[in-house]
């Protein structure tokens, strides 16, 4: 087995590890990821269970590590890409070009070619150059309208930068598709990423199907709905909700002819990663009087590595049972590099750290490790990859299949 796997038996767990490997981290001074497979397989079940009539389409652009998309891919997830390099990773694990959407609506013209030459077909726009560029380079692409629909709250909003008007640009794009000679199959949007907000996919849906009904009257096969990603991995109440509301959409306004796609990324992956990242320095800030009003701590990752831009910044690390008791401090966590905005968490409050202890930040799955490896030198924080002996055996038959099958 690759060394970087860990066998969890069914005598111990992954959280015994973690705490294990916490204790003992100080002797390797190196940052450390924990990924845990069978938080992801449990995810899958979980979304079969809450949207049996929803096919989730993974969204690379998450978290790209190899041995999750081999473990989606044999779950039989199809797969959101963005990029050529993920056309290329996923279609070399042997899944189909059609268990994919090429979800990025501004592709350049390599790209329309290579995914032409991979026949990868499902693919999105929102605007009439890039109905254009398909004309003359993939006229025979299925293609999906993306719409505009950004919820109350989400961490990151999309419609400023993705996404037609359905008002005022949905019926033109459809009708100048039609002119071109382009096939339009579908319609999508997506809520924004981190959406606090499940009563949203409710409303989405309504004004995909809406737009489905304009194509319907210029001659167009609407068959495809994606209800696009937004989804909480680590808040299992709000994800119930954002459930519920989708369910009751599409038993309510979506014809039963109609596939149902979403492209979950964060769901999937975001409380399968525990990062532990160790005290390397500490400083105190005080006030004219010499008493300490915060602490500093410089740990050895960041967010050019484990930590991305569009973090909670309300969540601590985990606290140790050896620091139970013991009274909190204002605390800042900056990160390894030189850079001013590499800070972990700031404004927090921590019961004071010593160099060499190690901080265990839970749900650090999603879009880590994907901010720009290398700044100032440092090398990426390595990963520890954890399964059960049950989650191996099928990802092993699944390769094997795979294999038989090229």
């Amino acid at each position: 087995m690759d060394p970087g796997y860990i066998l969890i038996d069914e005598h111990s767990s992954v959280d015994e590890l973690i705490r294990l490997i916490a204790k003992r981290v100080t002797t390797v001074g190196e940052p450390l990821n924990v990924l845990n497979l069978d938080d992801i397989v449990a995810k899958h079940r979980n979304w079969q269970a809450k949207l049996p009539t929803v096919a989730p389409f993974y969204a690379v652009k998450c978290n790209s590590h190899p041995t999750i998309l081999r473990l989606l891919a044999a779950l039989g997830c199809g797969f959101d890409c963005a990029s050529r390099a993920e056309l290329d990773s996923v279609l070399g694990l042997g899944v189909t070009p059609d268990r994919i959407v090429y979800a990025h609506p501004n592709k350049s013209i390599g790209s329309i070619v290579h995914a032409k030459k991979l026949g990868v077909k499902r693919m999105t726009f929102d605007g009439s150059d890039e109905l254009e560029k398909l004309a003359r380079h993939y006229p025979e692409a299925e293609l999906i309208l993306r719409v505009r629909h950004d919820a109350a709250a989400a961490q990151l909003s999309l419609g400023r930068k993705f996404g037609c008007d359905q008002v005022r640009d949905a019926r033109p794009l459809l009708e100048r598709a039609r002119e071109l000679g382009l096939s339009v199959i579908g319609v999508s949007f997506h809520v924004g990423s981190g959406s606090m907000d499940a009563e949203c996919f409710y409303g989405g849906i309504r004004k995909a199907i809406e737009i489905f009904r304009v194509g319907s009257t210029l001659g167009m096969k609407m068959e495809l709905l994606d209800v696009g990603g937004g989804y909480p991995g680590a808040n299992g109440a709000l994800f119930d909700r954002c459930a519920y509301y989708i369910n009751k959409a599409l038993k309510e306004l979506v014809p039963s002819s109609v596939t149902v796609i979403a492209e979950p990324g964060k769901y999937y992956v975001e409380s399968a990663v525990t990062a532990l990242v160790n005290v390397v320095s500490k400083s105190y800030e005080k006030d004219v009087n010499g008493a300490v009003v915060r602490v500093r701590y410089y740990v050895d990752d960041g967010l050019y590595d484990t930590f991305d831009w569009c973090d909670d910044q309300g969540s601590g690390p985990l606290l140790q049972e050896d620091k139970r008791g013991v009274p909190c401090v204002r605390s800042v966590i900056y990160g390894r590099t030189m850079c001013e905005h590499d800070v972990i968490r700031e404004e927090i409050s921590l019961p004071e750290h010593e160099i060499g202890d190690c901080l265990v930040f839970p749900n650090r799955g999603a879009y880590a490790k994907l901010l720009g490896r290398g700044h100032n030198g440092f090398r990426p924080t390595g990963t520890k990859v954890c399964l059960t002996r049950a989650t191996l055996n099928y990802m092993c038959a699944e390769a094997v299949k795979a294999h038989l099958a090229l």
